[in-house]
């Protein structure tokens, strides 16, 4: 019951921030969880899900109403003229009301079973809110972390950009006092060229992954100019496998689900088989009728008992049917265990892969920018040329963009193995 009670709060309180659709993010610096905050409040698939588990919760509250007495009321009037052998009747008017009530005394467990099935049927409608709830969080994340690298990418070809324009001007230098012949001049306007397309495409893909992001967020801004913070990145992640395996057994809420649904075949088992019992009901009625006011009043009270003694088998391969969902629940139970094991020894993998690429693709992109900076200077004092520094430029920047790549893949992998655990 606590539990329920915790739930609602919490779809109350999302509902509520649904409500604030118009979020501007012009001029703002976002850390991942302001950006998972807005994904929270906004996005409409998180929203339909709410609304899907409180309609669950309503059906719970239909099913425990057959606890309770059901009373019901009827009133009525006729008028009516006949004529016979002897003549005309004449008008007759009758008037009638009454009120009927009945109460379930008992059924053998089959208002119960309904009840228990709704029940674990609403808990996971509220798991599978929560596992989709982390599914957009962890989509959220890998478009979070595919923005900042783009970002810094187009930083990487801005920079080739700047290098090469430096580079022209030297080798124009160079070929004007004729140190250097025109083929360096003409080298160094193409790669500029080269850089500049490339910049361009680095442009054109930050857009689109900060359109992907807002996306996610559901944020309907076009174009907001907005900053994500690059301390975001990196955080550390130590677990070993085992605990993260537990983990991912305890939290994950698609397998909280699924053992639910066992849960519920297993009570319908029980409520398929009620089908053979009798039920007990009492039921009463007071009821007024008459030509005239006042009417004549009478009353019944009385208690039934329905047994059922022949069906044409439907009880039976309801019986039937129902066991063979349970097997099936149990199946996809089992099918699902595996997958998790499956999903979280690989981004373990992935994690521990990635953790151990970034040290080295740091290392490369040191070296590789001292091979730069040796390059440029030897072609500065006439000692270099210029197939040297274009070679060097070539490595420095693709170092660059390699620890770019092994900084995305670390924190995607920390992501993937956390959504992989069920957690956030």
């Amino acid at each position: 019951m606590k539990r329920f009670i915790v739930y609602t709060l919490i779809s109350l309180l999302s509902v509520s921030a649904f409500a604030q659709t118009n979020t501007t993010l012009q001029n703002k610096t976002l850390t991942l969880q302001d950006c998972i905050n807005l994904t929270l409040q906004n996005n409409p698939e998180i929203a339909a899900a709410y609304s899907s588990q409180e309609a669950q919760r309503s059906a719970l509250k239909q099913s425990k109403s057959t606890y309770l007495p059901q009373v019901n009321g009827n009133a009525g009037y006729s008028r009516s003229n006949g004529n016979t052998a002897a003549g005309n009747t004449g008008t007759n008017e009758n008037y009638s009301a009454s009120i009927n009530a009945s109460q379930l005394i008992y059924d053998f467990g089959k208002t119960g079973s309904t009840v228990g099935i709704q029940e674990k049927s609403y808990q996971s409608a509220v798991q599978n809110t929560t596992a989709l709830i982390n599914d957009k969080i962890y989509a959220l994340k890998v478009a979070y972390y595919a923005v900042l690298s783009a970002e810094e990418s187009e930083n990487v070809y801005k920079q080739s950009v700047e290098q090469y324009t430096e580079q022209l001007k030297r080798a124009k230098a160079f070929y004007d006092v004729g140190t250097y012949p025109k083929i360096d001049v003409t080298s160094a306007q193409v790669n500029l060229n080269d850089a500049k397309l490339n910049l361009l495409t680095a442009q054109n893909l930050v857009k689109t992954k900060r359109q992907e992001l807002l996306n996610i967020m559901g944020v309907s801004d076009t174009n907001p100019n907005f900053t994500l913070q690059m301390a975001d990145t990196l955080q550390p992640f130590e677990m070993t496998l085992e605990d993260a395996l537990a983990t991912a057994n305890k939290n994950r809420p698609d397998l909280l689900a699924k053992q639910l649904q066992v849960e519920s075949a297993r009570q319908n088992v029980t409520l398929s088989k009620t089908g053979y019992a009798p039920t007990i009901t009492a039921n009463g009625s007071y009821a007024w009728s008459g030509n005239d006011f006042p009417l004549y009043d009478r009353w019944s009270a009385g208690a039934s008992l329905n047994v059922p003694i022949f069906s044409g088998f439907s009880t039976y391969n309801k019986v039937e049917q129902s066991k063979q969902n349970l097997q099936t629940a149990y199946h996809n139970l089992t099918s699902l265990e595996q997958q998790i094991l499956l999903d979280v020894k690989t981004a373990y993998l992935a994690l521990n892969n990635a953790k151990e690429r970034i040290p080295v693709a740091e290392l490369t992109k040191k070296q590789a920018k001292e091979g730069y900076d040796l390059a440029v200077g030897r072609y500065k004092v006439g000692v270099g040329n210029y197939i040297e520094v274009k070679d060097a430029e070539t490595s420095y920047s693709k170092a660059k963009l390699s620890y770019i790549q092994a900084v995305l893949d670390y924190n995607l992998a920390v992501a993937k193995l956390q959504n992989s655990m069920g957690s956030r």
